[in-house]
């Protein structure tokens, strides 16, 4: 247990540090877009994994990871929508883009993150419990989450989004604590389901920076539609998606 734990935090930690470089120098959104992703499972496998480390520990890499998170979002945004600004407002959104990554290189550049933290004393149950317990737990907020949405409410469709991409993370995670189950149908429902809320979720965040460029924001209403549209039987495959961990 305690091996399986390390070596999740160490490779979404080494996931970070490879793409650190790059982001720093910000000349290729792909490193920042790597870099969030990392950020995103090593927050995900704490929440799967915090309770094995030290209270003081966890909480102290939990801080750290939100502040990366806060600076890395807006700089990731910025690269996203800059090829859809039009000419004549480039200039300001590029101004935009570099006051963000000037405060995501303030964070990348401290030390804190860079270290794991101890683990403590590992809980006495075998991996396959410990994992189907995990999954039960994200898998039951990701469902609460989700029952009788209004899928047409912005902040509600993230809110699930956030519990989908832990559940997928820790299901990446801990799907080999199950070598004799097949993980891939029900990781693809989670992955289609995303891809539909992340694209909503771009249309939600050009419509906020074209607001903030120009006090306009543009509607989508056809395209946001047609997202839409396609969520309930998304929401279906992914429900009906056999549990591999049962």
């Amino acid at each position: 247990m305690a091996a399986a734990r390390r070596a999740v935090l160490q490779e979404a930690l080494d996931h970070i540090l490879a793409n650190r470089a790059g982001a720093l120098a910000g000349a290729d959104p792909e490193y920042l877009h790597q870099l969030r992703v990392g950020t995103r499972r090593l927050r995900a496998a704490l929440t799967v994994f915090g309770d094995m480390m030290r209270a003081e520990d966890a909480r102290a890499l939990r801080r750290t990871l939100r502040a990366l998170a806060r600076v890395a979002g807006p700089a990731r945004d910025w690269d996203v929508f800059m090829p859809r600004v039009p000419a004549p407002l480039r200039t300001a959104a590029e101004r935009r883009r570099r006051s963000a990554y000037a405060a995501l290189r303030r964070v990348l550049r401290a030390p804190q993150l860079w270290l794991l933290p101890r683990s403590q004393a590992v809980p006495r149950v075998t991996l396959p419990a410990f994992a189907r317990q995990a999954l039960e737990r994200a898998e039951r907020k990701a469902l609460r989450r989700g029952a009788r949405i209004d899928w047409s409410r912005a902040g509600k469709r993230h809110a699930l989004r956030i519990r989908l991409r832990r559940l997928r993370y820790a299901s990446e995670f801990l799907r080999g604590a199950f070598p004799d189950a097949d993980a891939e149908p029900f990781i693809r429902s989670l992955k289609d389901l995303q891809d539909l809320l992340g694209a909503l979720n771009d249309l939600e965040v050009a419509r906020q920076l074209m607001a903030e460029l120009t006090g306009a924001a543009p509607r989508h209403d056809s395209r946001r539609a047609r997202l839409i549209a396609r969520l309930p039987a998304a929401w279906q495959a992914f429900a009906g998606a056999p549990r591999f961990w049962r």
